[in-house]
């Protein structure tokens, strides 16, 4: 495989990052809601779902540099790894308590998550082509891993922004639930820089 390509699957990764870091969070004062320990522990665990999904689909990045002649093997390695990440996030936000489980808030996040699981459905159809592809096909392949992996990111900075949404309405429990947890603090804190 061409140095060329590799590079090109390293630029989109890294341009996945910078997407899934370019997020604004501002912080809104208003009157601040009440959230339960149950609540503001589910949020956390969706903070840190989406924090190590956004890196495992990151280091998709390093899986290619390091590839080699293992660069397949490398690829699904990984990406077994962000399928893993997807599936819990997509578990947790589904856990949601039922008192703010209708919350626009809430909502956004579902819908967000979802979106994010289903751009990883289609990073993984990728990385199988990629199984399977030799020659100039290894490098069409490679190609279609570092779009999917970019839209992926994007799809991750999405699910922060709901996020970043939920704790501009301190007034509701979801909100303050976010607002609440350090995992989501450190999350937005990333995102924002």
């Amino acid at each position: 495989m061409g140095h060329t390509v590799k590079k090109l699957i390293v630029v989109l990764a890294s341009a996945a990052l910078l997407a899934a870091c370019s997020s604004n969070t501002t912080d809104d004062t208003s009157t601040e809601g009440s959230a339960s320990v149950e609540l503001t522990t589910w949020a956390g665990q969706v903070c840190a779902d989406i924090s190590a999904l956004r890196t495992s689909i990151t280091d998709i990045g390093g899986a290619v540099t390091t590839g080699g002649s293992n660069l397949q093997t490398n690829l699904a390695s990984q990406f077994s790894l962000i399928q893993t990440s997807a599936q819990s996030l997509l578990t947790t936000v589904g856990d949601i308590p039922a008192a703010a489980s209708d919350s626009p808030g809430a909502l956004a996040i579902k819908q967000t998550s979802s979106e994010l699981h289903s751009s990883v459905a289609e990073l993984g159809t990728s990385v199988d082509a990629l199984a399977d592809a030799s020659g100039i096909g290894l490098a069409t392949a490679l190609v279609s891993v570092g779009t999917a992996a970019s839209a992926a990111g994007q799809a991750a900075l999405d699910s922060v922004s709901a996020i970043n949404m939920a704790i501009q309405d301190r007034s509701a429990s979801i909100g303050s639930a976010f607002a609440a947890s350090p995992a989501c603090t450190e999350l937005t804190k990333q995102s924002s820089q």
